[in-house]
């Protein structure tokens, strides 16, 4: 059993050392490279924008500037809905006298449901993101947490597990409260989340539904049961309509101002641009398109197995000691990873730098992650998986160290746990420059065999040079010591 263990754990060994020797061949480029600057002026008090898909950041202006989300927090809303109700959205939803009155006035915009009246949280879902009805919001709330203040709870809850740090909700509908606030980033990070979710990618790119009848339209054809999207950006016959924009959500209150968070796909390249804060609904719309243009006239994502062709590779027949080990093993990463880079950059010039810490900890695959740079700014990662491995979850989960794992928008860290990773796992690897580079404890065990070769020379030296050497005083000495207690 203790060999078996042995193997295994030399197998680890042995497949991250293969793979890390073409891992940093590949990175040969120090080529200094012009990235775009968008220099247009913006109306919006915060904007950012992200390649969906890599999660690098290409615009960020104010970004952690707490504002109002108003009704962008239907998109937290619709998450933590998403979350609860596990693909299950044909449950009814009753509407209480509260979910229809609290919070909701004359201004407010709502479906016009009465107490008593029910909806599937699939209808809910619809007209909580299409006209961005409140009473919608707020029976969503009752029906999964039993009160819009616990619903609240669950938000701010999701908000932390997505690292959010300069949101906090109070209300599932985003109606002014001086403690709700949000910021570009954030929002950017909510709306990568939701595009994860098939039905919101439905939703929110639906022009209009036609939900079930309520009390105050009992006939099933009438038009007030239809919901209409308010996000003009995606509608053809409006004034603001963008062509490449595929879902979203807009928001305004008069605190809050004119919010937009879009997502916008060109050539493969999915972007998430949020502005926050316009003072006019042509303000947020032109800032909107204005950012995206230019990121995907500057910018291209791809898919990291789609360049990367060390992937199409695989390990065969690993035997160690004449014990065959493993008929084969494909290392590959998910198809969803992608890197961004300007458009006027070969991928070639990039540099990869193994890892051998894991991002998703949960993959029962992963033997490590690779991180992508240009000119030292990261831009795309994936997780390294091993296929076609038996007992894989036992070799990969059990002698591979999960922990730690590393922060997405921190390339510092991301570097120096590279780094660290490398050295520590390894006692010889090359480094991005493709030099060779000793780990501490290698470097520690060479000075230990250094000054032991030095002490057995020394000590050679004197006994050949003193203790031999009758003519001089102090060996005269030790043989008669010698002699003595030999008596």
């Amino acid at each position: 059993m203790k060999h078996k263990k042995l193997y295994i754990k030399l197998i680890s060994f042995l497949l991250i050392l293969i793979y890390t020797l073409p891992v940093n061949a590949v990175a040969t480029s120090s080529t200094i490279s012009k990235w775009p600057y968008y220099d247009l002026n913006i109306a919006s008090q915060s904007a950012y924008v992200i390649d969906a898909d890599s999660s690098i950041v290409l615009y960020s202006y104010n970004p952690t500037k707490r504002l109002y989300p108003a009704s962008l927090a239907k998109i937290m809303t619709a998450l933590v809905v998403f979350d609860k109700a596990n693909g299950n959205y044909d449950d009814l939803v009753t509407f209480s006298y509260n979910a229809v009155t609290k919070d909701i006035d004359k201004n407010s915009v709502t479906i016009g449901a009465s107490a008593g009246d029910q909806l599937s949280v699939k209808d809910c879902l619809y007209c909580l993101l299409l006209p961005s009805a409140n009473d919608a919001a707020n029976a969503l709330a009752e029906h999964y947490a039993g009160s819009i203040n616990d619903f609240a709870l669950l938000m701010n809850e999701k908000a932390e597990n997505l690292g959010l740090e300069n949101t906090h909700f109070v209300n599932p509908s985003g109606l002014h409260n001086d403690n709700q606030y949000s910021s570009a980033e954030d929002m950017a990070k909510i709306l990568q989340c939701a595009m994860t979710y098939p039905i919101f990618m439905q939703i929110s790119s639906s022009l209009s539904y036609r939900h079930a009848p309520i009390r105050k339209y009992k006939n099933p054809e009438n038009s007030n049961n239809v919901v209409l999207n308010t996000n003009s950006i995606l509608s053809s016959g409006s004034k603001y309509y963008y062509n490449k924009a595929v879902a979203g959500k807009t928001g305004h209150t008069n605190a809050a101002g004119y919010n937009l968070a879009v997502c916008a796909r060109n050539n493969g390249m999915n972007l998430v641009c949020v502005t926050l804060g316009a003072k006019t609904e042509k303000d947020r719309f032109d800032d909107t398109k204005k950012l995206c243009e230019f990121h995907f006239d500057n910018y291209k994502s791809l898919k990291i197995k789609d360049i990367d062709k060390r992937f199409d590779d695989s390990i065969s027949s690993l035997s160690i000691n004449d014990v065959h080990l493993i008929e084969s093993l494909n290392i590959t990463c998910s198809d969803s990873a992608h890197i961004t880079l300007p458009k006027n950059i070969d991928e070639n010039s990039i540099k990869s730098v193994l890892s051998f810490q894991v991002d998703d900890i949960y993959n029962k695959y992963a033997i490590g992650s690779l991180h992508y740079y240009l000119d030292d700014v990261l831009v795309g990662k994936c997780t390294l998986e091993g296929r076609n491995i038996d007992n894989i979850e036992e070799i990969y989960t059990s002698h591979l160290n999960l922990s730690n794992p590393l922060s997405s928008n921190d390339d510092d860290a991301i570097k120096n746990n590279n780094s660290n990773s490398t050295t520590n796992n390894l006692l010889i690897s090359i480094n991005d420059d493709g030099e060779l580079v000793l780990s501490n404890t290698l470097i520690t065990l060479i000075i230990i065999i250094i000054i032991l070769i030095v002490a057995i020379v020394f000590i050679s030296f004197i006994y050949i040079n003193i203790f031999n050497n009758p003519n001089i005083p102090f060996a005269k000495f030790l043989f008669r010591l010698r002699r003595k207690f030999r008596r």
